[in-house]
């Protein structure tokens, strides 16, 4: 597919940090223009909060209880006024797609009638493993979505973000250093530490 300069349209994938995506820096122009956009990771990697930056200030922001909305779908054999008009639409923790031809059909009328009013949906990926959001991708046009695969920080990344929440938390560096080589490694462990930092005793 060609937009209006003749550019080839294609599928987009970002991989990046939360923090990559939630500071000052512009966002991509994709994540900014194209309607519909998944958001994948694992637990605790900052899904939902990069979902709300992706939406931006929109007024309107509508975030609703995936499951919920699709049994209410399915049983009124169409979405929910509210849903298709909303200016923003965010669905958490979407998971439970495999085999379900009926739900990915209606998802997909849903993605398409909202990006063909301008209408801005992003969908994240549920559960620790369950990547089922993206059996969606063939009920989206390429021109339409893009994908924000987010990842922990490694190296120094991760030195970088202990730093930065001990400048918040106002603890020595020196004493959490542990929490940049533990593993496994994620965001609320982090704070586990530091919190354990925090509550020990002067020595």
């Amino acid at each position: 597919m060609l937009d209006t300069s003749g550019e080839i349209l294609l599928p987009a994938l970002f991989t990046r940090t939360s923090s990559e995506l939630l500071g000052r820096r512009p966002l991509p122009h994709v994540l900014r223009e194209r309607p519909i956009l998944f958001v994948l990771g694992p637990r605790g990697v900052g899904k939902s909060t990069v979902a709300r930056r992706l939406l931006g200030d929109t007024p309107g922001l509508v975030e609703s209880s995936f499951r919920s909305a699709v049994v209410a779908a399915a049983r009124n054999r169409n979405w929910s006024r509210e849903l298709r008009d909303a200016r923003s639409l965010l669905f958490d923790d979407v998971d439970c797609l495999h085999d379900r031809d009926g739900v990915h059909e209606l998802l997909g009328l849903l993605l398409r009638e909202r990006a063909g009013k301008g209408l801005r949906t992003v969908l994240c990926q549920g559960g620790e493993t369950d990547t089922s959001v993206t059996l969606l991708y063939p009920r989206v046009p390429h021109a339409l979505r893009a994908t924000v695969l987010l990842r922990f920080p490694v190296g120094r990344g991760r030195r970088q973000h202990v730093q930065n929440r001990c400048i918040a938390r106002e603890l020595p560096y020196p004493l959490a250093r542990g929490a940049v080589v533990m593993e496994p490694w994620n965001y609320s462990l982090v704070e586990a530490h530091l919190d354990s930092v925090a509550g020990a005793p002067a020595p």
